[in-house]
Parts: C-alpha cells; sequence; structure tokens
C-alpha cells in the first residue's frame, strides 16, 4: 500500500501539496481569526472586504502560474533548464511593467470603491500593491510547480501564511487595525517572493540562458484565464456583495462563516495543483491523462464529503470552537453546510477545468462562457438578499449550474 502510494505521482505530490497547503490554510486561520478577535465583526468586515479584493486584484496569479506551470513541465520533460531561465526572466520582467500600468489605474478606482465599500481611501490604495506580488510570485511559483517541486511550492505558501499571521497580529495590536492587517499580508508577499528566488530557483538561476520565443503566450491560454478568473471572481465577490447588501455585522458574519466554507476549497487546490503538471506532461510525452483525472475527483469528493458531514451535524460547535469562543458568529451557523456545499462544487469544477486545460481541450469560446456564472451570481444575490440564507442558496445555485456545466464539457 504504501510502495504504490510512493510509486503514484498523483497521490504523493498531492500528499506533499495537501500537508503544505494544510500548515498554509492554518496559518490562514489563524490571521483570520485573530483578526476577527481583536477587531470585532465590524471591523473584521473591512478587514474581510480588503482580503476579497486581495483575491479578486489576485485573479491573474492563478492563471498566470498555471500557464508558467504549463510550459515548464513542458521544458522540464526535456530537461531545459535553460529555456525554464529564460521564461522565468522574460515573465517577471513583463509582470513588473504589467504591475506598473495596473497600480496606477487602480488609483482612481479607489476612490469609488472607498465610497461603495465605506472604507478609507488609503487603505484601499495599500491593499492595491498587492499588485506587484500578482505578476512576479506567481511566475517563481509556477516554474515551481511545472518542476514538480511540491514541496518547496507549498513550503514557499506555508512560510508565507506564517509572517503574515505573525506581523498582522503585531501591527493590528500597535493599533493600526485594518491597516496592521494588510500591511501583514505585504510584508509576507515581499519576503516569501525573495526567499524562492534565492534559495529555491538557485538551480534555474544557474542554467545558461536559452533564448525561447513565448509571443502570445498569455494570448494562447487567453481561455483558460477566462475560465479560472471566473471561479476566483466567484469565491471572492460574494463577500464584497455581502458588505453592500447588509449591515456591518451581518457581513462580518458571513465572511467568517464564508471563511470556514472556503477551507474545502483550499484544501481541494493541493490535489489540483499537483495534477495539473502531471497530466501536462503526460500528456505531451503521449501518455494516458484520463486516470488522473478520475484520482482527483475521487480524492476532492471524499475531503468534501468528510467535512460537510462535520459542518451538517455540528456547525454550531464549529463555529465556537474556530472562532476561539465567541458568540459573535453563531447566529449563521445555519449557512455554513449550504456555503460548504457550494465551494465543494467549486473545487470540483476547478479540477474540471484544470484537467481540460492540461490536454489542450479548453477552447477559447468554452473559456469565455464560464464568465456567465459570474454574472449569473451576481443577479441571483442581488434578487434573493432578503436574508443570509436566501443569500447563500443563490451562490449554491451557481455553483451548482457551473458545475454541471464543466461536466457537460468533460463529454464533448
Amino acid at each position: 500500500m504504501i510502495e504504490s502510494i510512493k510509486k503514484d505521482e498523483l497521490i504523493r505530490g498531492s500528499i506533499i501539496l495537501l500537508f503544505m497547503i494544510v500548515l498554509f490554510n492554518f496559518f490562514n486561520y489563524l490571521f483570520q481569526v485573530s483578526m476577527a478577535k481583536i477587531l470585532g465583526p465590524e471591523e473584521f468586515g473591512v478587514v474581510a472586504v480588503l482580503m476579497s479584493i486581495v483575491y479578486i486584484i489576485s485573479v491573474p496569479a492563478e492563471t498566470i502560474q498555471t500557464i508558467i506551470s504549463k510550459y515548464t513541465s513542458k521544458f522540464n520533460a526535456k530537461k531545459e533548464d535553460g529555456k525554464i531561465k529564460d521564461l522565468l526572466m522574460k515573465a517577471t520582467n513583463k509582470g513588473i511593467k504589467i504591475s506598473i500600468i495596473l497600480f496606477l489605474l487602480f488609483i482612481p478606482l479607489s476612490l469609488i470603491l472607498s465610497k461603495i465599500l465605506k472604507i478609507e481611501f488609503f487603505l484601499i490604495i495599500l491593499t492595491g500593491t498587492i499588485l506587484f506580488y500578482v505578476f512576479t510570485i506567481p511566475i517563481q511559483r509556477g516554474i515551481l510547480q511545472g518542476k514538480k517541486r511540491f514541496t518547496q511550492m507549498g513550503g514557499s505558501l506555508a512560510l508565507e501564511s506564517f509572517v503574515k499571521v505573525i506581523f498582522a497580529i503585531f501591527l493590528v495590536s500597535l493599533g493600526l487595525k485594518a491597516y496592521g492587517a494588510i500591511l501583514g499580508v505585504i510584508i509576507s508577499c515581499i519576503i516569501a517572493g525573495v526567499w524562492i528566488v534565492t534559495f529555491m530557483l538557485k538551480d534555474v538561476n544557474n542554467a545558461e540562458r536559452i533564448d525561447e520565443k513565448f509571443f502570445g503566450i498569455y494570448r494562447e491560454n487567453f481561455s483558460l484565464l477566462i475560465a479560472i478568473t471566473s471561479i476566483v471572481l466567484i469565491y471572492s465577490l460574494d463577500i464584497i456583495l455581502a458588505r453592500i447588501f447588509f449591515d456591518s455585522r451581518l457581513a462580518g458574519q458571513y465572511a467568517f462563516v464564508s471563511l470556514l466554507g472556503k477551507v474545502i476549497l483550499f484544501i481541494s487546490l493541493a490535489i489540483s495543483k499537483a495534477m495539473f503538471p502531471i497530466s501536462s506532461q503526460n500528456f505531451e510525452e503521449g501518455k494516458k491523462t484520463n486516470i488522473l483525472l478520475k484520482k482527483a475527483v475521487i480524492i476532492v469528493s471524499g475531503i468534501s464529503l468528510i467535512i460537510l458531514l462535520i459542518y451538517f451535524f455540528i456547525p454550531e460547535i464549529v463555529i465556537k470552537v474556530i472562532s476561539l469562543g465567541s458568540n459573535e458568529y453563531i447566529s449563521a451557523a445555519g449557512i455554513l453546510f449550504i456555503l460548504g456545499l457550494t465551494y465543494s462544487l467549486l473545487s470540483l469544477t476547478n479540477v474540471l477545468i484544470l484537467y481540460r486545460a492540461s490536454i489542450n481541450k479548453l477552447s477559447m469560446r468554452k473559456g469565455y462562457s464560464f464568465f456567465i456564472f459570474v454574472m449569473l451570481m451576481i443577479g441571483l444575490m442581488f434578487l434573493f438578499r432578503q436574508t443570509l440564507l436566501s443569500f447563500s442558496l443563490a451562490f449554491l445555485a451557481t455553483s451548482t449550474i457551473m458545475f454541471l456545466y464543466s461536466l457537460l464539457l468533460l463529454k464533448k
């Protein structure tokens, strides 16, 4: 049994990444809970909205990492580290230029967001500096993922989240409130980026650079960008919409319970991130890939089922324990299972999309079609914004339809 696990690249990679992502999420949990505990529902609601803005700003990150991973896996199959170095340097240079342009565009947008969300302008601007992280570090992690260095990739995530919680708690304790939380995030990004470049990619940096043409790699993979962007928007916009539709206390309660629901999604990312480069490399080498999809779906379904059973039978206890005994969020326990099921379906959808992309079967038209579900979610949440329950059911309906659609694409 143990020997078969060692030989199974997907299971071995998933276990390594799962362990690291559990560490990553554990420290993120400490970050979120400590912020909720120290700041209270109203101020935590502000931090939760800012973190959702971070997720939305970071939308390209997941796509960039996936695309870089795909190209890296191709070069890695032929042991071409020189081309990987060229990819790293060219992509980073382009990423920095894009970051500067987008940050300048983000400044006037921050004025609008400040009025709509009732959050200080400079706090939103500070959050916008995450753009420089979005277009650089995912390139580095994409190379680690493509080279199947799951321990190092996961380790960089764990380091980032550990540094974030330490600095955030320290700065918030000094009285900086939401500013302290966001500064903690920014400092952690800087330290993680320096660590990856200095230590984890030393062999790539030391390789002799081989010039390779990468013209239009993002345009060629635009369907993947749209599909992944749609998923990230869906699991990020709900907290922002809750902030707009509900009072600050209800929005804070929803944000906390939504965080618990996301546990399923974030854990399942370990499986999809391990599957993608393996499936991509197998496809390039002419090997079968469908068995990888079946294994990934089974593992994600199993993890989701276990957590959902806990959320269904003891939601109040879960919230009480996770919030460190706080009674502020118990009244929202009724939506925990619903949000858990929502994120389970989004997790499976993510696996299906990444598999299609790994075998070059995600067309431009199909990629664009996923953006329709973002519009659907916004529309349904607007129509059913009367209570947290109806709001959550609208979210579940969106993820269900999106999952069924992704299944339909799989058969084509």
